[in-house]
């Protein structure tokens, strides 16, 4: 398994958590993003990135948040770093959270 993950050269998240995740269950899967059926079916993807963007004065949220997409148990946790697990197994090594303004298209 390849347990390769979005981030940019100074270890920060350069994509949205929708498209982390998205990106994490193709991983797991070993198949395209493009063969996943749609994120929005399962969980509203704006919303999802509105959860995880840091506060008003920049600093990093915390939590966590589990649901389902596409029958794999999805496990976010977000406090020092960003941390995706699929169906219990981590696909990322933690990493510094950070917004985009990219906008999530899955």
């Amino acid at each position: 398994m390849n347990n390769t993950f979005i981030g940019s050269t100074d270890n920060g998240f350069d994509e949205s958590v929708s498209i982390a995740v998205v990106t994490a269950v193709s991983t797991q899967r070993g198949v395209s993003p493009t063969e996943l059926p749609p994120l929005y079916e399962w969980i509203d993807p704006d919303a999802l990135d509105a959860l995880f963007k840091p506060t008003r004065r920049g600093g990093p949220r915390r939590g966590e948040l589990e649901f389902t997409y596409d029958g794999h148990d999805i496990a976010i946790e977000c406090g020092d770093g960003l941390e995706i697990t699929v169906d219990g197994t981590p696909v990322a090594e933690p990493m510094a959270a950070q917004t985009s303004g990219r906008q999530a298209t899955r």
